[in-house]
């Protein structure tokens, strides 16, 4: 479809378009819309009318056809003088992606086809008896599989040894892959056997070389070292008896009795003694 941008610089340069300028009512620009408007209205019908030249003509738009090819064949029908030539691009656009979809379909569907048919090939190969090797060469069992329905399937000789190769790698990855787990299987004993063996001569180790347990000393050893060991606590202990007897002498002679001439005398002589200390502290007072 045409825009008023593509379309103005030729107008422009048209006496007429000058000529509209002055004058009152619709300008240039409105009249292309209205313009564009009717050939919307009138695309769907001669769209149909262009399609029935082509079914009558029997000619299809495919990929590679060219707009002078379409043109060509519309233009010796009667019906065309009345079509519009931007309808017939527009038509002819149109049925172009049609033939382009249609183009794209098709690939995907010869894709889906092309890998069911490599897909029995490799079935067909996995399923030999007697089964296949990775150091086999598709010389060898070429004719085992040549009356086989996927083999004449794949028509290219050189297709069916890509697909033997690839079936002989993916075999070589399994057998690979069957001996690196099998050598993990074979492995695994021994790993524990050594840490078993590696254990018990670490206790074996430990009983040989554990060293003697120290014996414990008597509580009579331990208080005799104490004492022995600590002087200064015993000359400690001493002191406060020291100061008990000194305090006891100075209560004795405070008080006036001497505990030496009280052991002598008799108890008269103690009772009279008593009452006269009993009189002076009464004459203090």
């Amino acid at each position: 479809m045409s825009t008023w941008m593509e379309l103005y610089p030729s107008l422009s340069t048209d006496n007429r378009f000058a000529n509209m300028l002055g004058q009152p009512g619709s300008t240039p620009l409105d009249l292309f819309k209205f313009y564009v408007e009717d050939l919307k209205a009138r695309f769907h019908d001669e769209k149909k009318i262009i399609k029935d030249i082509l079914k009558d003509r029997s000619f299809g738009v495919e990929v590679n056809t060219t707009f002078e090819d379409f043109a060509h064949v519309i233009s010796f029908d009667k019906r065309a003088a009345t079509l519009d030539a931007g309808n017939i691009k527009l038509t002819f656009n149109s049925l172009l992606e049609k033939a382009e979809a249609r183009d794209r379909e098709r690939e995907k569907e010869e894709t889906r086809k092309l890998r069911r048919k490599e897909a029995a090939f490799k079935s067909m190969l996995r399923q030999a008896a007697p089964p296949l090797e990775p150091c086999t060469t598709w010389d060898e069992v070429r004719e085992r599989f040549v009356s086989d329905v996927a083999f004449e399937q794949i028509t290219l000789e050189s297709e069916r040894i890509r697909l033997f190769r690839e079936f002989v790698q993916v075999l070589e990855s399994e057998c690979q892959h069957f001996h690196a787990k099998a050598k993990k299987h074979a492995k695994k004993p021994k790993k524990r056997h050594r840490k078993r063996s590696a254990s018990g001569s670490e206790s074996g180790s430990d009983h040989g070389h554990r060293p003697p347990k120290h014996k414990k000393r008597n509580h009579s050893e331990s208080g005799g070292s104490g004492v022995s060991s600590s002087p200064d606590s015993e000359h400690s202990a001493r002191r406060p008896k020291r100061q008990k007897k000194k305090s006891k002498k100075k209560r004795h002679k405070s008080s006036g009795w001497d505990t030496s001439e009280s052991e002598e005398l008799s108890e008269g002589e103690l009772e009279r003694r008593r009452r006269t200390l009993l009189q002076q502290l009464g004459d203090q007072q």
